[in-house]
């Protein structure tokens, strides 16, 4: 396993639609998994060449599915959590938002109302949920199955350029820029029962994965499903396909970066240990991301 760190910087905050909202997108306070991933798939497209969306099977038959569901086959997990190193310079902070915004209503309307003739029903005004982290620090630690990577055509080197792609994290205005970018192959797993606490960790993680855990507290994010990928889901994605995570307490409404401090793994779980040129990154994942 090899595990990826990025850095970067927000230039005014990002947002991610919960995948349940249609008109009314309301938002999710950290990007989640698959939005990490698929920040990555837009910049592993661009290195290689490759389209941003594929059939599966024969046309007409199956759905359209983002290229993202090809870059998980090698990029097991990923993690997110808010940083002061990147910014050094200030101190970062992020607030959830909804501003209005004059949204594009007609995906949501019956066929009738696709017509010239009714252009004005087509638009209107909804709240847009966002959160702003103007020059707030960030990183991002990918973990990646080398055989998975190497069935995608890239090595190390075109992993690093992916990653320098990056441009967003969440909606096309999302805008980030990556600050620096580590691989390393000095990966440590170790399973629940190998472990003791208690932990220090900045990184988010499932809540079903730690118990006793403290200076945290849980938002609710998606499920890594491949189907968050498909543009017509086989099967809808539905509220109770969400998942409860921890996150370091927020200070009031501001969510800040932080440490929780945690307990003792659960049944399931695995610590990563990477180490990227004299520092030391630790993660809680799913056992099955490991491969063990």
């Amino acid at each position: 396993m090899l595990a990826l760190l990025v850095e970067g910087v927000f230039h005014w905050g990002f947002s991610v639609r919960i995948v349940t909202e249609s008109a009314g997108a309301q938002h999710y306070l950290y990007p989640p998994p698959s939005t990490l991933i698929g920040a990555l798939a837009y910049g592993v497209s661009a290195v290689k060449g490759l389209p941003e969306c594929e059939v599966q099977g024969s046309r007409g038959s199956a759905p359209l599915r983002s290229m993202v569901a090809l870059v998980h086959k090698a990029v097991r997990w990923a993690v997110f959590a808010f940083s002061d190193e990147p910014s050094a310079s200030r101190r970062t902070a992020a607030v959830g938002y909804s501003d209005f915004i004059r949204a594009f209503r007609l995906p949501y309307q019956r066929g009738a109302r696709h017509t010239w003739e009714q252009l004005d029903m087509w638009y209107g005004v909804n709240a847009q949920g966002k959160v702003y982290a103007c020059g707030a620090g960030f990183k991002v630690l990918y973990f990646v199955d080398e055989r998975g990577l190497k069935e995608l055509g890239l090595d190390e080197r075109d992993l690093l350029k992916a990653v320098c792609s990056i441009v967003r994290l969440g909606a096309r205005e999302s805008l980030v820029s990556v600050i620096s970018a580590y691989v390393t192959r000095d990966v440590e797993i170790r399973r629940a029962g190998g472990v003791r606490g208690p932990l220090e960790i900045e990184y988010y993680f499932p809540a079903r994965l730690a118990k006793d855990v403290e200076y945290a507290e849980l938002v609710h994010l998606p499920r890594l499903d491949p189907r968050l990928w498909e543009f017509r889901p086989s099967s809808p994605i539905a509220l109770h396909e969400h998942e409860e995570f921890y996150v370091p307490s927020s200070i009031g409404f501001v969510i800040k970066p932080g440490r929780m401090l945690v307990g003792e793994l659960a049944e399931g779980a695995a610590l990563i240990s990477a180490k990227f040129e004299g520092r030391v990154e630790q993660a809680i994942v799913p056992a099955e991301v490991t491969g063990r």
